[in-house]
């Protein structure tokens, strides 16, 4: 690994040194020079010459110390240049409102990318292509060989460079990767960056790929390679270090759920930015057998803490610690570090995945995509990925393009916990009011919004099936339906699906107990008496704000509270299962519950009144599946039981970020202690865990001293963050979680 060492250097580099507002330079002028090409033409057209003419024109840098080719140029604009940037941003004709559509936030059919390769998928749509008659899909077979042809002349481009520097191996590698399908792993590897390096440099904003699967994708490869003696276990370790450096040479600065142009990149510069990519390691077959092998193994040693890109998914099986305890003390270590890495429970997503009614065969290869949300396999595609409904011209009329879903969050409008003041406040006079009716009103008004969001979902599919063929982005040229059927995957796909984000849970949780404890247990509060110190803000209510903030809370594995956590959650899975259950079979169509908020905790938080757990006016909710700041009031093993009580078949993802101080787990023996508590928690059933390993005293000195400490990395909703290019609000919540 000593002679990666530059590698990894130029990456570290590229991460926290790269001027804020450099940006994809090449693709930015290339693309304002292609504003104003026929707008008459079908999309799938314009898709297929606009992206080509890019590959065709952006440059093919290589250094000596590739052993993985596909680099981006990332600088700064000239004055003019940025002119330039600005009329691409905001000009309808930018080809990238309408010809090339985002691909972001899914995964590929890496499977079959590997099966064919490039010159596979060629031969495999002009199969398809002989055999369709209608036009629109004709239209769009010959857009997706255009685009084939095109990454194959933009790999061949790259082997010349490579054989121009006396690469010849790298050079050879790259002609196999364009002309042939994969049969050994550095042409395997290969094909698969410079495929998700096209997507994040050049075609979709906030990318989110996942890569697959990668442990059980590539080790056919390895396998054969190993035996054969072309491959040794180090060179290996070398081609996936040189591969996780390359993931992380095309991202900018900052943080995008709550930076801005003014502190950050932006996804507008930089189409990467900070987009995670998502590797996924793990998991069992439909046996249960774990899917673990020597592949497994080299990926997780060969993370570097310091990176942020690629996020590896680790898919934990019940037991897995004592099966591969050597795999599992790898991983944990690099836990300990504030690695890029993030753990998820197997058996829960695939009884999730059962609970929802969803057939065994169609959920064994899930895939993680997005910020934390699962996806049922390579034949599924979330319904708000781009292109949407607006794209297929296939509206009846303006009342029916109204129906749209809209929003993949589509969530009331102040969020769940305004649901919840709400009904106090209808409550607030009615002496025989119980915490049941508190509890039926609330799971009324999320059955009619889930029955609502649902029906929209379908309809938008509907739509979107008149004319599957109208649009085409660059997911369809890598996933088997499209070839297959000449229709875009958002329509044809097996299985489409909405995520149903459930937000804020622990503060909603809390605000069930606190009124639950307080109005009906203890009787200390009326509803008029709680509802009238939430609207003050609790200002001349102090007493009653003492009363609310005693009460123990989610996270303090208190009893009376881990009652309300369980029945909230489960109320919240029944009903999406309910609905899941309605649309499945008869259209394919899933709704996906999540417990997730992201950082939109913060920015609701900051425009929202008070609520009856004690929280202030203007300060953060609870983040996703994590209690409250300063819930956890009984340790770390306290908070991870309360976590406990959230139902292992309701959801299939919620994220928790796991702060823990570094000198709590110090040593041999800190590692082994670290460890055993996860696998302990996981074996119980719990769901996710994503760590930030800080010391609350760096962070504090981070915020005066930022260039002290640019390697500061912290965990933020899956994805990583370098702490001082984040914005303080960001930056003061984290520092509250360590507390």
């Amino acid at each position: 690994m000593k002679r990666l060492q530059r590698n990894i250097d130029e990456a570290i580099t590229a991460l926290t040194e790269k001027p804020m507002f450099a940006a994809d330079a090449e693709r930015i002028l290339i693309a304002y020079d292609l504003m104003g090409e026929d707008g008459s033409l079908p999309q799938p057209v314009r898709f297929a010459r606009a992206l080509s003419a890019i590959l065709d024109r952006v440059s093919v840098p290589i250094e000596e110390y590739d052993l993985i080719a596909g680099r981006s140029v990332q600088r700064e604009l000239t004055d003019e240049e940025e002119e330039k940037f600005r009329a691409l941003c905001r000009d309808p004709r930018s080809p990238y409102k309408s010809a090339i559509f985002s691909s972001g936030h899914c995964s590929y059919d890496w499977e079959m990318v590997m099966e064919y390769g490039i010159s596979g998928l060629i031969e495999k749509a002009r199969a398809s292509l002989e055999g369709k008659s209608d036009e629109g899909r004709r239209v769009f077979l010959s857009s997706i060989i255009e685009v084939y042809e095109a990454i194959t002349r933009y790999i061949l481009r790259y082997a010349d460079a490579a054989e121009g520097k006396g690469m010849a191996e790298v050079a050879s590698t790259l002609r196999k990767a364009a002309l042939e399908k994969p049969s050994d792993f550095r042409t395997a590897l290969q094909l698969s960056w410079i495929i998700t390096l096209i997507d994040c440099s050049y075609v979709s904003p906030n990318p989110t790929l996942t890569v697959g699967r990668m442990d059980k994708l590539l080790y056919p490869f390895y396998r054969a390679d190993i035996e054969s003696g072309k491959l040794t276990r180090e060179e290996a370790a070398e081609l996936i270090t040189d591969y996780y450096c390359k993931h992380n040479l095309n991202m900018g600065r900052g943080e995008h759920q709550v930076g801005d142009a003014s502190n950050s990149s932006t996804f507008a510069r930089i189409f990467n930015f900070d987009a995670p990519q998502y590797l996924l390691l793990g998991g069992t077959d439909i046996d249960g057998n774990c899917t673990v092998n020597e592949l497994t193994y080299l990926f997780a040693e060969c993370i570097q803490p310091e990176f942020k890109n690629p996020v590896v998914v680790f898919y934990y099986a019940p037991g897995m610690d004592k099966v591969y305890p050597d795999l599992w003390h790898t991983l944990t270590g690099k836990a300990l570090r504030s690695s890029a890495l993030m753990f998820y429970n197997d058996e829960n997503i695939k009884m999730t995945y059962r609970k929802l009614g969803m057939p065994e065969e169609s959920f064994q290869n899930y895939h993680h995509f997005g910020c934390n949300w699962p996806s049922p396999g390579s034949h599924s595609f979330w319904i708000n990925g781009s292109p949407s409904s607006k794209h297929y011209d296939a509206f009846e009329s303006k009342e029916e393009e109204g129906m749209l879903l809209h929003s993949f969050t589509r969530i009331p409008e102040r969020g769940w916990q305004d649901v919840f003041i709400k009904i106090l406040r209808s409550l607030r006079d009615d002496p025989d009011a119980t915490i049941d009716d508190v509890y039926e009103k609330y799971f009324a008004y999320m059955e009619e919004f889930i029955s609502d969001k649902t029906e929209r979902g379908v309809h938008e599919l509907r739509i979107r099936r008149r004319k599957p063929y109208a649009v085409c982005s660059f997911t369809d040229c890598f996933t088997a339906r499209p070839i297959e059927r000449g229709e875009c995957f958002t329509a044809c796909a097996e299985y489409l699906f909405a995520i149903m984000n459930f937000q804020m849970f622990g503060t909603v949780s809390d605000c069930f107990t606190v009124t639950d404890a307080l109005v009906f247990r203890d009787k200390k509060l009326t509803f008029a008496e709680l509802t009238d110190a939430v609207d003050a803000n609790f200002e001349g209510h102090a007493r009653t704000l003492a009363m609310c903030r005693k009460v123990p809370k989610y996270g303090s594995d208190d009893a009376f509270s881990n009652v309300h956590v369980s029945r909230l959650a489960d109320g919240m899975a029944r009903i999406s299962r309910k609905y899941a259950e309605k649309y499945l079979k008869s259209d394919g169509f899933l709704i996906v519950p999540c417990i997730q908020s992201d950082t939109w905790h913060l920015k609701y938080g900051m425009k929202y009144g008070a609520t009856p757990d004690g929280r202030l006016a203007g300060t953060p909710f609870s983040q996703n599946t994590r209690p409250a700041n300063g819930s956890c009031t009984n340790g770390l093993t306290a908070m991870l039981n309360s976590m406990l009580n959230i139902p292992a078949d309701g959801f299939l993802s919620g994220a928790l970020n796991l702060d823990i101080d570094p000198g709590q787990f110090e040593g041999e023996s800190g590692h082994e202690l670290f460890s055993s508590m996860l696998a302990v928690y996981f074996n119980r059933g719990g769901m996710h865990a994503q760590v930030t390993a800080a010391g609350l005293e760096d962070l504090l000195d981070a915020q005066v001293n930022p260039h002290l400490h640019r390697d500061l990395r912290v965990r933020i909703t899956g994805y990583s963050g370098i702490f001082v290019d984040i914005t303080k609000p960001l930056q003061d919540d984290i520092i509250e979680r360590m507390k």
